[in-house]
């Protein structure tokens, strides 16, 4: 018999390796393709935060002085209703209200085929088993809200269980039941706990959830407010800041993502003292000083311009996407409120919520011309203050090159075109991109999908010198 050459093995190669995929011995992970490390139509220099404030035609104007930003967060939370004041929040809490919103989030799932980490297909026993866990028949028609902070990072789940749901097998990124991710410092209000203590349903400003009992530290309402509204206070400006239990910064405490605020106590010789909530041996708040490098924060919020948000959008470069805040990291929502937070700004959560915040300047349909949003890109909107929103995604607007938009976004992937379908390429981390890329593709470029642009700032700075 006469052997192939290894030149025309080369040929066969991708049909043996899908052949490979679709056996019985198929890998149970999802293979796809990887993205370059630079990415089409995107340039080295690029990938810097002074090319792009650089190229700003205001870069160090203040946007809004703190005074348009209470505002601002007055009209999110009061009148667009996208984010809550939770203590005003009426107490005693409708236990009927719990329950409503508990059982709307689950009706969202029962309908779906999910699948456990197993492989194997989530039945109505486990909605049952959660259903009973949750403990939703309580005959007490209303429960005593109890106030705390999160006392280190936490996974806020859908159901009270931290095993994960995929819509498809071995599906390790995206976990259904990833509602958010909570920072230490977080307040929360606790309306319900599992029977066993061990799980609370807490209502954030921006969300609701299941989060382990363990990560949060019960305190009274005035505790909860004289963490939260402490003077001075400093703002976490990296992606990352570590913080620790001694000066030295030998005792590792966590970390706190950037836009976290934390009580101030001191600074010396490049090391800020800050508050720490711990939770003591009776569920109650504790406190202890904790340790953070000067670097890693700014004491108060920075004035909010172009440059300070592109500047931050840059710090996380390269971080890893994080569907929901997964392993400590965000999404393209979470993305874009970090940044936005540490100015003062307070963002929804969802990407969808986030699109209604600002100024709109364009809105889009299905088939509208590509010409026209570049053209509202080009003319009105404004780098490091402009979102731009996709049916489940946002992205921060930074700026044109040669008369074509980019953006700096938390993304997971992007498709192209290849003979037989559409071809997955994996991203998975945050990436400057041009609003090209996917063109060709099924699933159509980022300008293709762009539904709305907004601006976050006052309509005189959007009207007036923008070339000054």
């Amino acid at each position: 018999m006469k052997h192939s050459s290894p030149r025309r093995l080369v040929h066969y190669l991708p049909l043996i390796l899908l052949a490979g995929m679709v056996s019985g011995c198929a890998l149970k992970e999802r293979l796809y393709y990887a993205a370059p490390t630079l990415l089409p139509e995107t340039e080295r220099a690029m990938k810097s935060a002074g090319f792009w404030a650089a190229r700003h035609p205001f870069p160090d104007r203040i946007i809004l002085d703190r005074e348009g930003i209470l505002t601002l967060n007055r009209r999110i939370q009061n009148e667009l209703k996208l984010t809550r004041d939770i203590t005003r929040l009426a107490s005693p809490f409708s236990r009927e209200k719990v329950r409503g919103m508990i059982e709307e989030i689950m009706s969202s799932y029962t309908g779906h085929r999910l699948y456990h980490e197993d492989g194997s297909t989530v039945t109505s026993r486990f909605y049952a088993e959660m259903v009973d866990y949750m403990n939703l028949d309580t005959t007490q028609s209303e429960c005593d809200m109890r106030h705390g902070l999160i006392v280190r990072y936490t996974d806020q789940r859908v159901f009270p269980t931290a095993a994960p749901l995929y819509t498809k097998k071995h599906d390790r990124d995206f976990d259904e039941l990833q509602n958010s991710a909570l920072d230490i410092g977080t307040p929360v209000a606790v309306v319900h706990a599992t029977p066993d203590g061990k799980w609370y349903y807490v209502i954030d400003q921006l969300n609701a959830g299941w989060v382990p009992s363990e990560a949060v530290a019960l305190c009274t309402l005035e505790e909860m407010q004289g963490f939260t509204d402490a003077e001075p206070f400093i703002v976490v400006t990296r992606a990352k800041g570590a913080l620790f239990r001694d000066a030295e910064m030998r005792i590792y405490h966590d970390y706190a993502r950037m836009g976290v605020r934390l009580p101030l106590s001191g600074r010396d010789s490049g090391i800020a003292t800050v508050r720490l909530p711990l939770r003591g041996a009776n569920g109650m708040l504790a406190e202890q000083a904790g340790y953070i490098r000067e670097d890693d924060i700014h004491e108060g919020y920075p004035p909010y311009t172009p440059r300070i948000i592109i500047r931050q959008a840059f710090e996380l470069l390269n971080a890893p996407y994080g569907w929901g805040g997964m392993y400590g990291e965000q999404d393209c929502s979470r993305f874009v409120q970090e940044i936005f937070a540490t100015v003062g700004i307070s963002l929804p959560r969802n990407s969808s919520k986030q699109a209604e915040v600002g100024e709109l300047i364009g809105e889009y349909t299905d088939g509208a011309a590509n010409e026209r949003k570049r053209g509202a890109l080009s003319e009105q909107a404004i780098g490091g203050c402009t979102l731009l929103y996709l049916q489940g995604h946002i992205m921060l607007f930074l700026g044109m090159v040669d008369g074509k938009p980019y953006a700096i976004h938390s993304t997971w992937g992007y498709r192209e075109p290849a003979w037989w379908s559409d071809r997955v390429r994996v991203i998975n981390r945050v990436a400057v991109t041009g609003l090209s890329l996917g063109e060709g593709s099924h699933k159509g470029s980022y300008l293709d999908r762009l539904r709305s642009i907004r601006v976050i700032v006052p309509s005189d700075i959007r009207r007036g010198t923008r070339g000054s």
